[in-house]
């Protein structure tokens, strides 16, 4: 295999992630079951929105063609051409909520203690970073939806943010909140803090650290390492052997944690005509809930915050991959439209990670070395042999 995917892995892409079974029962939650039999039923309309995230030059007319050479037509019937037109309606009539009743059956970590790269001394390596998206100029999303301000000027397209945590070791999606780019941030966090377990070490730049945020993550059981801002006050409690330090943040009505302080820079040297030369980064201020430098040493913990870029690989993936370039706008012109062009977007990106995860687990190497690319092609690859697989009641003619 050129890709480097075993047939055995190739086969079922997204059949196997996305079930008949599955997709009815997402139908089903949401109420989106169809009260009489349509030429575009709800269960096609669901693997059409998700097959829009495989094929994203594509028009929708070349999306639903993708889907209907394979698809188990009944006895007697005919696979009839659907207008743009029909199309949109039929999105509109699913709505967005069976997407997302998908996503939170597919989202979730995907390594296990054996996985290379997904644990650290016995912690799960996670990382929150959010991204925005650009969405059509229409009317309805202009309403929902806040541009970005330059230099005081607007930008062309209003814009969603999306804030998703991640798996560090597989570039698998945890969970995922997204709203408009007014919201920050910090309160798209707030949304994810149930989905925060014990037993994981949490990693965020310096734009979440805030009292409220930073207790309410570690209250959830698990172990923080974030990056704090130069306005951080930091006051030194007590200076550690490792030349780290005990300090705290201070909330409201006198309320305070202790965190440990680690600074640090980076040093890199090139080589040039004129010899090597040595530059150094900009100093960075960690703040982390693990206190003993014994088990949790710092420069250990300064080489694991690196591993934050992750998520910036899993956006950069979704959209210079999957979305074919950063500066693409989504193809929906309402929120309720875009709302479900994101939770499918989310659920075509954690199926090809489990494509990419279940590739490594045969080879035995890391996950994060799979190539997102090779295996979106392969996922593109198998909707022509088995993508929507067939079901008792839609039997070949």
């Amino acid at each position: 295999m050129g890709d480097g995917f075993p047939e055995r892995i190739r086969i079922g892409a997204l059949a196997r992630t996305f079930t008949p079974e599955l997709v009815d029962f997402a139908i089903e939650e949401a109420g989106a079951r169809e009260r009489a039999v349509k030429s575009l039923p709800a269960r096609l309309v669901v693997y059409f929105t998700l097959a829009m995230w495989l094929f994203t030059s594509v028009g929708y007319g070349g999306v639903l063609r993708e889907l209907v050479e394979h698809w188990p037509l009944k006895r007697g019937e005919k696979w009839r051409p659907a207008s743009t037109g029909s199309l949109t309606k039929a999105r509109s009539r699913l709505g967005a909520g069976a997407l997302r009743v998908l996503f939170d059956r597919v989202r979730g970590a995907q390594g296990t203690p054996a996985t290379p790269g997904v644990f650290w001394r016995n912690l799960r390596l996670t990382s929150l970073d959010g991204t925005t998206f650009n969405v059509p100029d229409s009317a309805a999303n202009s309403a929902a939806y806040t541009r970005p301000v330059t230099e005081a000027r607007q930008g062309p397209y209003p814009q969603v943010r999306l804030l998703a945590l991640v798996e560090c070791g597989t570039l698998a999606v945890i969970a995922a909140v997204f709203d408009s780019l007014a919201v920050g941030e910090r309160t798209l966090a707030t949304r994810l803090l149930p989905v925060i377990e014990r037993g994981t070490l949490l990693l965020a730049d310096r734009g979440f650290p805030s009292y409220d945020l930073f207790t309410a993550a570690a209250g959830r059981g698990a172990e923080l390492l974030w990056r704090a801002s130069a306005s951080f006050t930091l006051p030194v409690i007590e200076v550690l052997h490792d030349g780290t330090c005990l300090s705290r943040l201070n909330g409201p009505r006198g309320q305070r944690i202790t965190v440990r302080v680690i600074e640090y820079t980076v040093h890199s040297t090139a080589e040039g005509a004129d010899g090597s030369t040595t530059e150094s980064s900009e100093l960075f201020c960690l703040i982390t809930t693990l206190l003993d430098p014994d088990t949790a040493p710092a420069t250990e913990l300064a080489e694991l915050y690196a591993r934050r870029w992750t998520s910036e690989t899993i956006y950069r993936s979704i959209k210079v991959e999957q979305r074919g370039g950063r500066t693409a706008t989504l193809r929906s012109n309402s929120p309720e439209m875009v709302a479900q062009e994101l939770w499918a977007m989310l659920c075509v990106y954690q199926s090809v990670r489990h494509l990419a995860t279940d590739s490594a687990t045969q080879d035995g190497i890391p996950p994060a070395q799979i190539s997102f690319k090779h295996a979106l092609h392969a996922a593109q690859r198998t909707v022509g042999a088995d993508f929507p697989p067939s079901t008792p009641d839609h039997q070949d003619p």
